[in-house]
């Protein structure tokens, strides 16, 4: 569907943690892990990642990945969800959103919670898609989303076409990556920034606590 670019929008995201030494690292809606295995690939043998998600069938995938590969650092996967998460104040220094900021109900008690969780200076960082703000580009990447990605859905099953045609509505709802700066500045983050990635149909957002 992305012809491959996800792995690079998660890998500019993963590009901005410091991994040198031991770190306790956050995947929020971590899905199969894709982000979670993708950073620990990097992480010290002292350090731990922990994936959260709200989905038990996307855990048990994940799971079997975990139990599938070696890993250098410890992976833990936890079934929660961003708005209340089940951790005490303080604990992680990085927390990653990829490709799912914009499918949290209530994004202010995710930030909220982000910035209780984060050790002092800690990072929170999510990469997702966007609307672009060429208007030509627009147009044409919104006929692609809600056309012709639901109609490629339908011929593989109608789930497929059910899931990107929520991914369309999901992304038509997106908020602006200044928009999501401005949250984050009000929940006590610093030093916000967004970049547009790939003709600005995805961006990347973080800020320090």
């Amino acid at each position: 569907m992305t012809l491959g670019l996800d792995w690079t929008w998660r890998r500019r995201m993963s590009s901005r943690i410091y991994y040198p030494r031991s770190r306790r690292i956050l995947d929020l809606a971590c899905g199969t892990g894709l982000v979670t295995f993708a950073v620990s690939r990097s992480m010290s043998s002292q350090s731990l990642i922990i994936g959260l998600d709200p989905s038990a069938s996307m855990l048990r995938t994940a799971i079997r990945k975990k139990h599938a590969r070696r890993t250098r650092c410890s992976v833990e996967f936890v079934r929660a969800v961003g708005e209340f998460m089940p951790f005490r104040d303080r604990t992680f220094e990085y927390e990653t959103v990829g490709l799912a900021l914009r499918n949290f109900g209530d994004k202010s008690s995710v930030f909220s919670e982000a910035h209780r969780t984060l050790t002092k200076s800690g990072w929170l960082l999510s990469v997702d898609f966007v609307i672009p703000d060429n208007w030509v580009i627009r147009k044409v990447y919104m006929f692609h989303v809600f056309n012709v990605l639901p109609t490629l859905g339908r011929l593989v099953s109608g789930s497929w076409r059910r899931t990107l045609a929520y991914l369309a509505k999901s992304i038509q709802l997106s908020a602006p990556p200044t928009e999501t700066c401005r949250m984050l500045s009000r929940h006590g983050f610093r030093r916000t920034f967004s970049e547009k990635i790939t003709l600005g149909v995805v961006a990347l957002v973080g800020g320090q606590k």
